[in-house]
């Protein structure tokens, strides 16, 4: 069952009161004035009752990340509060989006969902359309600027006493279904040169050659060896980053790749763990793979190309 729909499905499900929302809008931090999806969701306009889900604010902190690497998975306690204070159960359908079509990371969010809590298709869906599109084809609406903390729409895990709170959600934890690699996970592929694992890249071809600059300073150029390179962007639509190019086209971008139907168990990475989601949900909706065989890399290249012990290649 595809998680993909319709703006007009979503619009339809928002009617019959049978879905809850969530904005995933998160963008690159880089620039003199870049967007922020936490200030523009409370400055409205948003899907009626929606509520915002910030993967930076969520990502494990603390002992369970102690390299502080940006927007990890949560731990299961984590997520678990986070839906209670959105006020989502385990038997709600949950569809998520973006607000505008230039945002194509909204992913993140729709694999934190499908990985933390929501592992059926049936109960988290990825609106193919950003928020405009929902607005002009008459999905309901509404302004007036939220109040960081006043309610469940809006408001920030890392500044609640989450630790000691004892949730009520209960989410699957990573020993259901592995859904992240780490640092060492990946060497060992490398090294190793599993015949069962292939790592696919989600950056740029210049970053994954090694002759574009990083937009993080001080990380080196280039690649880890033996892996394949998908941009990103090559599988959205260029004209609205919240879709995907048909589905037929995105698997073969994927083969021309070098991606192969075996082997089975496949290794997502990217910049920073965002923009690998685009790829997880990719490979899985062309039906090249399981979501079970699809990993992420969550430390990506902020970890491994800041890290002078681990291996990169630098080719043309």
């Amino acid at each position: 069952m595809t998680a993909l729909v319709s703006v007009d499905e979503a619009i339809e499900a928002q009617k019959s009161g049978r879905g809850r929302f969530i904005d995933g809008s998160w963008f690159m931090p880089v620039g003199d004035n870049p967007r922020n999806g936490r200030e523009e969701f409370a400055e409205g306009p948003r899907i009626r009752d929606a509520c915002f889900l910030d993967i930076d604010d969520i990502g494990a902190c603390g002992e369970d990340n102690p390299k502080s690497l940006p927007h990890m998975k949560p731990t299961p306690k984590q997520f678990a509060i986070t839906m209670d204070r959105m006020k989502i159960s385990p038997e709600d359908t949950i569809y998520v989006y973006a607000t505008s079509k230039g945002c194509g990371f909204y992913h993140r969010a729709y694999w934190t969902l499908s990985s933390c809590g929501f592992h059926d298709p049936a109960r988290v869906k990825l609106m193919q359309g950003c928020l405009d599109e929902f607005r002009d084809r008459g999905g309901e609406v509404e302004g007036g600027k939220l109040v960081d903390g006043d309610d469940h729409r809006l408001f920030r895990l890392s500044e609640m006493d989450w630790r000691n709170m004892t949730p009520k959600y209960k989410c699957w934890g990573e020993e259901r279904r592995r859904s992240v690699v780490d640092i060492n996970d990946v060497l060992e592929v490398v090294e190793s040169k599993q015949a069962d694992t292939v790592i696919v890249d989600a950056r740029s071809s210049g970053r994954f050659v090694g002759t574009a600059p990083e937009p993080r300073p001080g990380l080196r150029g280039g690649h880890m060896p033996g892996a394949l390179n998908v941009p990103f962007t090559d599988i959205l639509d260029p004209m609205d980053m919240t879709r995907f190019k048909p589905l037929s086209e995105v698997k073969k971008i994927f083969e021309s790749a070098g991606m192969k139907a075996e082997p089975s168990r496949t290794i997502v990475t990217c910049g920073s763990g965002v923009t690998a989601a685009a790829l997880a949900v990719g490979l899985e909706e062309c039906g090249l793979r399981n979501r079970e065989d699809i990993l992420i890399y969550d430390g990506s290249w902020i970890e491994w190309g800041g890290d002078e012990s681990v291996p990169i290649v630098k080719d043309s």
